[in-house]
């Protein structure tokens, strides 16, 4: 299949995902949702190959695509452990995303501006403080998770100067919308904010947004330099 079919294919999967969330059809979450993530990982397969395949930042993105579809597949379970999985699976995503984003050489926009981080860091602080009500014993993961969730935002808006600016600027948003998927999952399990059809199905909406976004903007900004490094 071609990069534009295998996208295709994503967005048709992420639709029929989210609408089962939102109509509360569990069978079409449970025929789409597994499905996403590898879709990704064959669009980044199919978009290296014959231009240079996976570099050191691939691979890390790579790596945390899997990580990424094992978080899916645990949060379509009940129960703490299952919840806890998930987590576990998207903590490990956003440290490979991070570590694929710092390989990507040259002086970026945070390092550049340092005063770029101060809305990233309020957001943190913000975050906590609405669920501090309801997290109990989790207080400390849950800081610590949402700490890693905006030092991968901040690396991903670090990009903006190292990369072509229009995707740069992609995985920027599109990892800023990881931390909004993220937070809504937050403020409902510890927060004001009550689980129902429709908050999961935005959840999910923001989740394959935002995963698009980061996938194809990574990608795409490492062809982009191998490109002007070869003329």
């Amino acid at each position: 299949m071609t990069k534009r079919g295998l996208l295709i294919a994503y967005l048709v999967v992420a639709v029929i995902d989210v609408v089962g969330e939102a109509a509360d059809i569990p069978a079409l979450v449970w025929v789409a949702k597994p499905l996403l993530m590898p879709l990704l990982m064959a669009w980044l397969v199919v978009s290296v190959r014959g231009a240079g395949g996976l570099d050191r930042s691939l691979r890390w993105l790579a790596v945390g695509i899997g990580f990424a579809w094992i978080g899916d597949l645990a949060l379509m379970g009940s129960g703490d452990l299952f919840f806890m999985g998930g987590i576990g699976g998207f903590l490990a995503m956003q440290v490979c995303y991070l570590m694929a984003f710092l390989r990507i050489p040259g002086l970026g926009l945070v390092r550049a501006w340092k005063i770029a981080a101060v809305p990233y860091i309020l957001i943190w602080v913000g975050l906590n403080l609405l669920v501090s009500a309801g997290v109990g014993a989790m207080r400390i993961p849950v800081m610590v998770y949402s700490a890693v969730a905006l030092a991968m935002a901040l690396a991903a808006l670090d990009l903006v100067l190292r990369v072509p600016r229009n995707l740069g600027w992609r995985v920027a948003w599109g990892a800023l919308v990881f931390v909004l998927s993220d937070a809504l999952i937050a403020v409902t399990a510890f927060g004001p904010l009550t689980a129902t059809p429709p908050t999961s199905a935005l959840i999910m909406a923001t989740y394959v947004i935002a995963q698009a976004m980061i996938v194809t903007g990574t990608a795409g900004s490492v062809l982009a330099r191998r490109a002007i490094a070869t003329r």
